[in-house]
């Protein structure tokens, strides 16, 4: 059986729709006569690129949601975010809420290998070894799991240090899905680069993949509810990777898309349109500060060391004026924990009333604040703001109002634009953490406070690149999770309220800036996509009309 405990803390982390896309009309009855199959193909914009389709990599939603599409985790979220059995034929979990036994249905995978409980545990094993670096490791002590075994080809039992609310759901999550091992070791260093080298047991297979262009999938006839699937679905899902969002809009609107994401002008010029759609995503973007902890000759990182500098940061940002620019629904960032997450187990308040607005815009402060730590420092400040070209154009955007509104309180502000491979890559502990301030953003991989408060732990070396060390932060979060919260909701919850001001109100340590909207268009033709805020949006269920 493998310990988890003592390991995991040295670790701790759209070719349209034949039915006729955006406004075209189509040239046949997609129900009569011509090629049915054909008519029914769905094609996705993908805003962002698909970066890895191993499980144990993974980072990004893109690549989350290309992966849920055709692998099957013990649990599959449904369209409310409930967990509902995939995998996993039945679970039992016992009175103390600590030992959960679930019991592998009849599946295979696409070369016929049968999926197997000991699936789950070499690919949970896979993730935490060293050896992977994966980035999501830390995880798996997220989920409180003290130890998982396979004791034979049907049965995966799963024990926890303390319940958890939101285990079951997390099983559904990529980094917790099955890999066969003989296939797996056989690829080597091949292992999920291209179609042939993948393996599938979810709805679908992916049968094409032009990284930088399109990856496509198509119904999976060796899923164990293919029947089902074949009656309702999408036979064919098709996801254009479309990072400009005018592009992507003119491609819709001659059919060859059937979503469409959309910033500024285009949000309001589209508002009357049938189908059009505003939501608040989950997304959080904020700054990450560099603190030079870990790299060398980068002064400004150096200066972010001084804690005035970081606080001028923190007030010098105006979040509504940069969400008003950005005009796609996004909204200022009231701290790191977004609208919408959790709730306060005992009163059900969420999260964001609860903590109250803890990114206060104060243009006098920043210009005070900026002085004193140039007094301390001795010089003025030049720092390099890195943000991500092929992410959108809200992140150009915003990026640019950041370097107009730190200019403003004194700073010296150039711009560096990067893929997102590439930026993050640079930020990341392989280059030695090689930036000043980062603008970056974390999906919640499900809804609790807890997804984002680990990432900023000392000791979660995958996530936390500004190099933040906190006693104080890092002993309210551990409380919360493995002291007097992990068995008491209340105090619990207490400890991620003050571990929320700690980090951005006294550290500035990291620094909020906008919770992302998710204006776009959806083809009327088509229903069954799923957003889920506090986890991956999922195309499985996608129905043509």
């Amino acid at each position: 059986m493998k310990k988890l405990f003592t390991l995991l803390l040295t670790l701790l982390f759209l070719v349209g729709c034949g039915s006729g896309g955006g406004n075209s009309t189509p040239t046949a009855d997609p129900n009569g006569g011509g090629n049915e199959t054909a008519a029914k193909v769905v094609t996705i914009q993908a805003p962002t690129p698909l970066i890895s389709m191993d499980s144990a990599i993974a980072t990004d939603g893109t690549s989350f949601s290309a992966l849920t599409m055709c692998t099957a985790g013990l649990m599959s979220l449904d369209a409310d975010g409930n967990a509902v059995e995939d995998m996993a034929e039945s679970v039992e979990m016992t009175s103390d809420g600590l030992t959960y036994t679930f019991h592998i249905r009849d599946a295979k995978w696409s070369n016929g290998d049968p999926v197997t409980a000991y699936d789950f545990e070499y690919a949970w094993n896979r993730v935490l070894d060293p050896d992977t670096a994966s980035d999501y490791a830390w995880i798996l002590e997220t989920a409180n799991i003290e130890s998982f075994e396979a004791t034979d080809e049907k049965t995966f039992v799963v024990k926890l240090l303390a319940p958890s609310g939101f285990f079951l759901g997390l099983t559904a999550f990529p980094t917790f899905f099955p890999l066969n091992q003989k296939f797996v070791e056989e690829k080597g260093d091949q292992f999920s680069l291209s179609i042939n080298d993948l393996l599938y047991n979810g709805p679908y297979k992916m049968t094409s993949w032009t990284p930088g262009y399109s990856f496509e999938f198509e119904l999976n006839e060796d899923y164990w509810d293919a029947a089902n699937f074949a009656a309702k679905y999408a036979p064919k899902v098709v996801f254009r990777e479309i990072t400009d969002t005018q592009t992507a809009l003119m491609e819709y609107e001659q059919g060859n898309l059937d979503t469409v994401a959309l910033s500024g002008e285009q949000v309001t010029a589209n508002e009357g349109v049938e189908g059009f759609i505003n939501k608040l995503t989950g997304y959080m973007y904020y700054l990450t500060i560099n603190m030079g902890n870990n790299v060398h000759n980068r002064a400004g990182a150096a200066d972010l060391a001084n804690a005035n500098i970081r606080q001028a940061i923190l007030y010098a940002l105006n979040r509504e004026e940069i969400a008003r620019v950005l005009n796609d629904g996004s909204v200022a960032a009231g701290g790191i924990v977004p609208v919408g997450l959790a709730s306060n187990p005992e009163t059900g308040k969420d999260f964001r009333d609860d903590n109250g607005i803890v990114t206060a815009y104060d243009p006098d402060k920043a210009a005070e604040f900026y002085k004193k730590g140039v007094e301390e420092l001795g010089h003025e400040v030049v720092i390099e703001l890195l943000y991500g070209t092929d992410e959108g154009d809200s992140i150009i955007k915003a990026a640019e109002q950041v370097q107009s509104f730190l200019e403003d309180a004194g700073f010296t502000v150039n711009l560096n634009g990067k893929p997102k491979k590439e930026r993050l890559d640079l930020a990341g502990n392989a280059n030695d953490h090689d930036y000043d301030v980062m603008l970056t953003r974390w999906g919640p991989d499900y809804g609790d406070p807890q997804t984002y408060m680990d990432l900023f732990v000392s000791t979660n070396t995958s996530n936390n690149d500004g190099g933040y060390k906190s006693e104080k932060y890092d002993g309210l979060v551990f409380d919360a999770e493995r002291g007097e919260g992990m068995n008491d909701p209340a105090k619990r919850w207490a400890d991620f309220l003050e571990a929320e001001k700690t980090l951005v109100v006294e550290d500035a340590a990291i620094v909020p800036v906008f919770q992302a909207g998710g204006a776009m268009i959806i083809n009327p033709n088509i229903s069954g996509i799923e957003f889920h805020s506090a986890s991956v949006d999922s195309y499985r269920h996608i129905v043509v009309k």
